[in-house]
């Protein structure tokens, strides 16, 4: 078998390209001399006659074209190869797999993503929502690059960073008898119709904690696993609530009455990783860009870290 250097391979498609061994010295900026001694090292090497001589202009033979659909097979693939690394360097190719708890992925986090893309032209990302529990066995498995969850998570297959610091807010219908308040406490809902978030939600158990402790009855009627339906439920006239910040935030442009609430009751985001690989440029990115974004709730978020 012929030992061949890609130095003499690319002198030779240089050559086919241009006719000269001039030409090819321009395309591969060196002497022309040195593209000769290349050429003829590489007819050697493969023992084929692959040019005939007529005065400037070398004639390739059969056997030149026959080997150069061969060489040109190559150097499309290496090409390519060399494209696909530009793109990915200046984020124009990739993916980028999201899993999102329900607080922040009904208006939020559409919003974030549609920006990102459009910075990050030719960018695939996708976007599913589960619960925060869900969302931490899914980075465990490594099935998403990036995970956003309000609980406490202690694997050591899941890298835990704190996004946020946050409290829950009561929400109030319009016209609410306690709507001109400038703070809620327990006392102020007794006997309310009031929206629980479901029992998976390790929060539910520190609502119910605080009207406990403050020997305050509602009435528990209704339950739901999303904050947005506890909201728009509460919108409707239907009850009372505490739910996270972003998404009271976000209806409060319809209508929603948002109060402050003591006693204090934190609800953390947190962004979440595979821990058994590094980040990738495109979920560093993300993450700084959903931590900026964050930034804009600035009454009631506290951005525990910058990415």
């Amino acid at each position: 078998m012929a030992r061949l250097s890609f130095r003499q391979v690319e002198a030779f498609r240089a050559v086919m390209i241009a006719g000269t061994t001039t030409g090819a010295a321009e395309i591969l900026c060196i002497s022309q001399p040195a593209v000769s001694r290349l050429l003829s090292d590489f007819e050697e090497s493969v023992k084929v006659r692959l040019f005939e001589r007529t005065k400037k202009r070398l004639l390739p033979t059969p056997e030149a074209m026959i080997l150069f659909e061969e060489v040109e097979k190559s150097f499309v693939g290496i090409e390519k190869l060399a494209r696909t690394a530009e793109e990915l360097r200046d984020f124009h190719r990739g993916t980028l797999r999201i899993v999102c708890m329900p607080a922040l992925a009904q208006d939020f986090m559409p919003q974030v993503v549609h920006d990102f893309m459009a910075s990050h032209k030719g960018v695939a990302v996708t976007l599913q929502v589960r619960s925060s529990q869900q969302v931490a066995d899914w980075i465990s498995t490594q099935h998403f690059d990036i995970g956003i969850s309000a609980i406490k998570v202690s694997d050591p297959a899941i890298e835990v960073q704190s996004l946020a610091k946050s409290q829950l807010l009561c929400i109030l219908p319009p016209n609410h008898r306690l709507a001109s308040n400038a703070l809620i406490i327990p006392e102020d809902l007794e006997g309310e119709m009031f929206v629980s978030l479901g029992t998976e939600q390790s929060v539910r158990y520190k609502v119910d904690e605080a009207f406990e402790q403050a020997g305050v009855k509602r009435q528990l009627l209704f339950d739901t696993q999303v904050s947005h339906v506890a909201c728009a439920y509460v919108l409707a006239g239907s009850g009372v609530s505490l739910v996270d910040p972003a998404t009271a935030i976000n209806y409060s442009k319809r209508g929603l009455v948002i109060k402050p609430f003591k006693p204090k009751i934190e609800f953390n985001y947190n962004i979440i990783y595979p821990a058994t690989r590094s980040k990738s440029q495109l979920a560093i990115d993300f993450s700084e860009l959903l931590c900026k974004r964050l930034k804009k709730y600035n009454n009631t978020f506290y951005v525990a870290k910058s990415f």
